[in-house]
């Protein structure tokens, strides 16, 4: 009784979470013994409107009636940002994801988990730049997402792409800004943004001197998707950050929309463990909504390159605190 209690109080403390501005969202996947009623709980408590579950995967989806987490998830209010994999494995023994054999087969498969859950957002595979993410062309991406999307539209919701990695959004953002003729505002920007990347970049005064092998991996293939989000019928282009720098997340958010034509979001923003002092949570939140992000979702894990906002005993850490203070408008 006093669990169900409090779980009603925070729950009714989640009000900011209504208002269709909101872009704001958090990861919050549950600890061995909790369930989705603690997750949804402490997300509405915080003022976001976005929560992301954990991903589906379409080559074992198994439809549950019951699903308990579904019906969890529905009476919190918030708005779910759902990623689909066609398949592979994020633990040990990991696997990427491949592209669909059948795009007809996995169009039905796409339409039962919306069926289910009742995302507002799509959110098709994850960082599908990287190989030993997703084993597939650009084209075969191409074409599971059109598929996904179109479904996904059927549905009501909105749906983007898997999310390009930090590297990937980083590195067009400083080539982009070499192609605009702005070289030391390149050099700059890749002195906050690149971290281990950096080298010499800051030679290069214009996009063509760049040499290919150096470009490939600054840009770590997103350049090669970059035309099919253009032609792909996505509401949104998505991409991951883990970097400290609001500045630069400023400019990556600009980027990407010009070179896209599309809005921006992201299901995964985060700080890396090396650059992680949680100052920089509020500077990132105002850039992400200064930026007009239809969707900012802060990843809430303690992994290699993200830290939770909450401790073992569901306690707000400082980063938390920042996070909450910002979602609440105090200073």
């Amino acid at each position: 009784m006093i669990r169900r209690l409090l779980l009603l109080l925070l729950l009714a403390a989640a009000s900011p979470a209504a208002l269709a501005d909101n872009p704001f969202g958090v990861m919050l996947w549950p600890a061995p013994g909790q369930d989705f009623s603690m997750m949804a709980a402490r997300a509405g408590a915080l003022g976001v409107a976005w929560f992301r579950p954990p991903t589906l995967y379409a080559d074992r989806w198994r439809a549950d009636a019951n699903c308990a987490s579904c019906r969890e998830l529905a009476r919190s209010g918030l708005s779910l940002v759902l990623t689909v994999r066609n398949s592979g494995h994020d633990a040990s023994p990991h696997r990427p994801s491949s592209p669909p054999d059948d795009l007809g087969v996995y169009g039905r498969t796409v339409a039962a988990m919306l069926d289910q859950w009742h995302p507002a957002m799509l959110v098709v595979e994850e960082e599908e730049n990287r190989l030993y993410r997703f084993a597939g062309t650009a084209q075969d991406y191409h074409e599971e997402l059109e598929t996904a999307c179109k479904v996904a539209h059927q549905h009501g919701a909105q749906c983007a792409n898997g999310g390009l990695s930090y590297e990937a959004a980083t590195g067009l953002t400083w080539l982009q800004l070499l192609r605009d003729g702005k070289p030391d505002l390149a050099c700059d920007y890749a002195r906050r943004a690149f971290y281990d990347r950096l080298g010499s970049v800051c030679s290069f005064h214009r996009a063509d001197e760049v040499p290919p092998d150096l470009r490939e991996r600054l840009l770590a293939n997103g350049d090669g998707l970059v035309p099919y989000y253009r032609m792909a019928p996505i509401d949104a282009v998505n991409f991951h950050w883990n970097g400290g720098d609001a500045a630069a997340l400023s400019q990556t958010i600009d980027a990407l929309g010009r070179i896209t034509g599309k809005p921006v979001m992201s299901n995964e923003i985060s700080l890396r463990r090396s650059d992680a002092d949680p100052s920089h949570v509020r500077p990132l939140l105002r850039a992400a909504m200064a930026g007009g992000m239809k969707v900012a979702v802060w990843y809430s894990y303690d992994g290699e390159d993200s830290i939770s906002l909450f401790d073992d005993a569901g306690r707000l850490r400082v980063a938390g605190q920042e996070f909450a203070h910002q979602m609440s408008g105090r200073k």
